[in-house]
Order: structure tokens, then C-alpha cells, then sequence
């Protein structure tokens, strides 16, 4: 009983404050930029630790292949004999598959020009 009497207290003695106009929208803003940063920070140095325990693992198997099972890295493969036809084929789906990479780069590049000229909506 004599805690809400306190609180009551303590809320109709507090002095009112006269904040700038646009003080709470400026700190909310300021705020919430600080949290997208540190979630960005966080994420990035989540990349930066998978990278480096991804590369360690490979390592660490690749030595373990080499030096604990006598696994040879250098596999030998059989002769592949290729006809002109199939030769042919491959250069024509590499090309095809080089020329979509390509219209997918330019047209990621443009949406980017896009989106900077018109706004972030969409």
C-alpha cells in the first residue's frame, strides 16, 4: 500500500521537461539507426566466422586425408576422348550460359540505377 502511495508521489512531483519539437522522432530515428547498424555488424562478422571455420574445416580434412590415410590429392583420370559434335555442344551451351550470366548482371545493374533514380519503393 505505501508503494503505490510512494509512486504516486514520485510521479505527481516529477518536473515536465520542455524537449525540442521533433526530439522523440529524431531519438527513435537515432535509435533505430543503431540498431540496424549492430545487426549489420553482427551479420557481417557471422559471415567473417563461418568463412574462417568453413576454410578450417576444409583444411583439417584435407590433412587428415593426406597425412593419416595416405590419400593421394592428385587423382588420375582416364582419358576422356571428346568428338568434334559434342565439342561443339559445349561450346555453344557455354556461351549460352556466359551470355545469360552477363543480361543477369546488366540487369541487376539497372534495377540498382532504377531504384536509385525513383525511390526506394517497391
Amino acid at each position: 500500500m505505501s508503494r503505490n502511495k510512494a509512486l504516486k508521489r514520485a510521479l505527481n512531483n516529477r518536473r515536465t521537461s520542455n524537449l525540442p519539437y521533433g526530439f522523440e522522432q529524431q531519438m527513435m530515428r537515432r535509435i533505430l539507426l543503431e540498431a540496424e547498424r549492430k545487426k549489420k555488424h553482427s551479420f557481417l562478422w557471422g559471415l567473417i566466422v563461418i568463412s574462417f571455420v568453413s576454410t578450417g574445416m576444409i583444411a583439417a580434412m584435407g590433412y587428415i586425408l593426406t597425412y593419416y590415410f595416405s590419400f593421394s590429392m592428385h587423382l588420375t583420370l582416364p582419358d576422356l576422348s571428346v568428338s568434334p559434335q559434342t565439342k561443339s555442344w559445349l561450346v555453344a551451351c557455354g556461351y549460352i550460359a556466359v551470355l545469360m550470366l552477363a543480361l543477369l548482371g546488366l540487369d541487376g545493374y539497372f534495377r540498382s540505377l532504377w531504384k536509385k533514380r525513383h525511390g526506394q519503393s517497391s
